[in-house]
């Protein structure tokens, strides 16, 4: 979940919400309640029941609690909640402490309560167990239906050593429409240079409401000189597949950002309109994809691969289940796979990539990927902010689990400074060159006959 909220904030088209998706007029204000409301959800449905001790998470929040208002050059003491206490007694104790300061008026309600549940679900070390404010749950919702939940200019934005590069337009966009490109260097926000910014500062600037201008100086490789480009935000929607097409002849490339809703539908049409162009080898290219469903994955997986292999499994407190591929594949089983992906890759991309080469179809090429493998359900919680809590442990078709390790690709490469300054993307074209050689392979037999 940390490495998905990561690639959520780095989605420049990220910002205002465009309509409300729950009724905001309805949430109650965040207070000591919201934090118990947390910690009862974690005792009921986290995975592992074993790791929710009660008052260890509630002296977490009261540290993390302290630490904000230390930040805020407030000095408070919240001593610890003793070992042994019964749980009654130690939210009672909690409600107290929590309750006094913002009495005391030394600290916002919001912000101690917010910053004590991201406390506790940080102390489970679990990457898809976390929190969201509303205005982050709003927009997951909407990308989850591809619904323009947000608005922006239409890009996403990559840091690459103390410099900031378009990663992808996002298509139909304000950004796209405009003509920028993959690998333009964000040189300044308006009057603002990005030298010395943080990747949030970066996308905080790019953000605003509908209908408001943001002016962005590019540098591109093969121009001479910067140059300014005016942006318009409007409202985004984020598809699931943001390119589609040959690369080469006879090498196609589909670039799967998310397992959103519809994305196993998209990737099959995709597919097949490839395959009617004369398909011979295939990329998939999952970089920076964070997971999403996954009866998507699933869907998708059936396209790529023949009935009956496993492809990941599940385990809850009742038990394992290994899922396996049902239905027949559009792609032939004799055209080569190549998979790009990186430390963004995570989750639902994670297990594609494994199913890939753990029935020996591709080769993976890119950097380690985000060793974020769970499946977790979120609630929304009573301020319209939302918990993400993991439900079950995932692992691979033959039992590997991701959490933690991850993938190491087959050809480890990364794109360096000079790729992006260049405006080289040295990944795709060593996957290119990957199909190639694999295509040149399979007609080797039939031009010796």
């Amino acid at each position: 979940m940390r490495r998905l909220l990561l690639a959520t904030l780095l989605i420049a088209a990220v910002a205002l919400p465009a309509g409300p998706i729950s009724s905001p007029a309805l949430a109650a204000p965040a207070t000591s309640g919201l934090v118990v409301e947390v910690l009862n959800l974690l005792d009921q449905q986290y995975v592992e029941q074993a790791l929710i001790d009660r008052v260890r998470l509630l002296n977490v929040a009261l540290e993390s609690m302290q630490a904000a208002l230390s930040r805020a050059g407030v000095a408070a003491e919240l001593q610890r909640i003793p070992a042994g206490t019964s749980a009654p007694e130690a939210e009672r104790i909690f409600r107290e402490r929590f309750d006094g300061v913002v009495a005391a008026g030394q600290g916002s309600a919001q912000t101690l309560a917010y910053a004590a549940i991201r406390a506790m679900t940080a102390s489970l070390n679990d990457s898809h167990t976390g929190f969201m404010t509303p205005d982050e749950y709003r927009e997951r919702q909407a990308r989850q239906r591809q619904a323009a939940g947000f608005t922006g200019v239409g890009m996403v934005v990559f840091p690459k050593e103390q410099r900031f590069y378009v990663w992808e337009v996002i298509p139909n966009g304000p950004a796209s429409r405009l003509g920028v490109r993959r690998f333009d260097r964000i040189v300044r926000i308006n009057d603002t240079p990005t030298a010395g910014m943080e990747a949030d500062q970066v996308v905080s600037m790019i953000r605003g409401p509908t209908g408001t201008a943001v002016t962005i100086l590019f540098e591109r490789a093969g121009r001479p000189a910067p140059f300014p480009v005016t942006i318009r935000r409007a409202p985004i929607v984020v598809p699931p597949i943001f390119a589609s097409r040959m690369v080469e002849r006879g090498i196609g490339y589909i670039y799967l950002y998310e397992f959103s809703g519809g994305s196993a539908r998209d990737f099959r049409r995709a597919l097949q309109q490839l395959m009617g162009q004369g398909l011979r080898a295939l990329i998939i290219d999952l970089r920076n994809n964070s997971g999403g469903f996954l009866n998507e994955l699933r869907s998708i997986l059936n396209t790529l691969l023949p009935a009956g292999l496993p492809v990941y499994q599940s385990t809850t407190s009742q038990g394992t289940q290994v899922v396996k591929t049902d239905r027949s594949p559009l792609l032939l089983r004799t055209t080569p796979i190549v998979v790009l992906v990186n430390d963004g890759t995570a989750s639902a991309a994670e297990l594609l990539t494994a199913a890939i080469t753990e029935n020996g179809r591709g080769t993976v090429i890119g950097t380690k990927t985000g060793a974020a493998v769970e499946a977790s359900v979120v609630f929304e919680l009573s301020d319209g902010s939302a918990l993400s809590v993991t439900i079950q442990r995932l692992a691979t078709g033959k039992g590997k689990r991701l959490e933690g390790s991850g993938i190491v690709p087959d050809v480890q490469l990364d794109l360096t400074a000079a790729d992006f300054t260049a405006g080289q993307d040295a990944q795709l074209l060593r996957a290119v060159a990957v199909a190639r050689q694999r295509v040149a392979r399979a007609l080797l037999p039939a031009a010796g006959r």
